[in-house]
């Protein structure tokens, strides 16, 4: 089944601008988000999943750089953001090549749904629908969070779900199976939850050995604090960079070109950095340029290939290639895309020698020479832009 009604609700409550972004970077939403939309319920917040993290970082850079103060929280598990007035949590604690994965994180059976972003097609646990309608709570021992899992039973309760007593005990016994032996792993097991700030919870004094037993003592004061009441403040990020940072598992690829320092993406794409991430590896930048290959769209007159912005100039083989003025613009191969001549005439492949590359300035390369490699297939650059 297509579930059509669901999904044209659900692209309707996300807008045309986010739908087209989450399709871009092949995202998933699942959890309540599908539940309240096969309920007939408010959608109240989205959370969304990702199949590798580069699609969640350069998730997380698009939406960045065209918001403003748009991060509500910042935890080792997700990522609490605002995009167009719209609760939005970016899960990436872990990521899931297929969306049935995720489920088996997940800890009730009535949250088991998804959508996909690349296939657009709903995917449902089998027992999705059935115990759904029939309001009953089904627990799954192997959930990530079983702590978690305990508290929410009470939010399921006010919506009029019912939970038996073996499937209560099956989640209380989950988490008497836990082995948490400090504060960083407590913190990962209630981290997420909304309406209080579990982290203070947790927090030792100077000296202060870690127990269990401490934890269950301050709980029992919790109500008393001042900033019980209080909502977690939102948190300012002056840049992407300690976001990522945060989010980002593996080393960051670095290279230093001229008077600015770049990340190197999964695609080979050069994002300037305003701060030098802690976990890096630094690439050689003579090498990297020199390995590389850069694309323009140009138009081509008797065999010859000419500027699209002056009819003039001519791109020549075999020789180097120098601006009329300061600079000449190319594209990186995962770009092309974003061309301003985009499948206007044809594309051409160049190499930039190291000496002659100024700098990457958004998504437009800037040289003061290039070598012309060939022109590239039509069917060839169709296959980059579809990849």
């Amino acid at each position: 089944m297509e579930y059509i009604f669901e999904k044209n609700k659900l692209y309707n409550y996300l807008g045309t601008s986010l739908v087209n972004t989450l399709k871009k970077h092949k995202a998933y939403i699942a959890g309540g988000t599908i539940t309240s939309l096969f309920s007939n319920n408010p959608v109240n917040d989205v959370d969304l999943y990702f199949r590798d993290e580069e699609s969640l970082s350069e998730l997380v850079e698009e939406i960045y750089d065209n918001s403003d103060d748009w991060v509500n929280a910042l935890t080792s598990k997700a990522l609490l953001v605002r995009v167009d007035e719209k609760e939005i949590q970016m899960i990436h604690f872990k990521y899931f090549e297929k969306a049935e994965d995720i489920f088996g994180t997940f800890d009730y059976t009535v949250c088991m749904g998804a959508f996909d972003f690349e296939s657009e097609q709903f995917v449902l646990h089998e027992d999705f629908l059935k115990h759904n309608a029939q309001r009953i709570l089904k627990f799954n021992k192997n959930t990530d969070f079983p702590i978690v899992s305990l508290l929410r039973v009470q939010k399921y309760k006010d919506k009029g779900y019912n939970i038996s007593k073996p499937e209560f005990l099956r989640v209380a016994l989950s988490c008497m199976e836990l082995n948490i032996t400090n504060a960083e792993e407590l913190k990962q097991h209630l981290g997420g939850m909304y309406g209080i700030n579990y982290d203070k919870l947790i927090e030792l004094e100077e000296g202060e050995t870690f127990s269990l037993s401490k934890i269950i003592d301050k709980i029992a004061n919790i109500a008393l604090s001042e900033d019980y009441f209080e909502k977690p403040k939102e948190i300012k990020y002056d840049n992407v960079e300690e976001i990522l940072d945060v989010i980002v598992k593996e080393p960051v690829r670095v290279v230093k070109i001229k008077e600015n320092t770049y990340r190197i993406t999964k695609k080979n794409i050069l994002r300037e950095m305003n701060e030098e991430p802690k976990n890096k590896i630094e690439i050689d930048a003579k090498q990297y340029i020199d390995s590389q290959k850069f694309y323009k769209f140009v138009e081509k007159r008797d065999g010859q290939y000419f500027s699209h912005w002056d009819s003039k100039y001519e791109y020549k083989l075999g020789t180097i290639n120098t601006p009329k003025n300061e600079h000449l613009y190319f594209s990186e191969k995962s770009e092309i895309d974003k061309s301003n001549y985009f499948c206007d005439g044809v594309l051409i492949e160049v190499v930039i020698p190291f000496e002659n590359f100024t700098e990457k300035d958004g998504d437009k390369v800037l040289a003061n020479g290039c070598y012309v490699v060939r022109e590239v297939p039509e069917t060839e650059y169709n296959e980059w832009i579809n990849h």
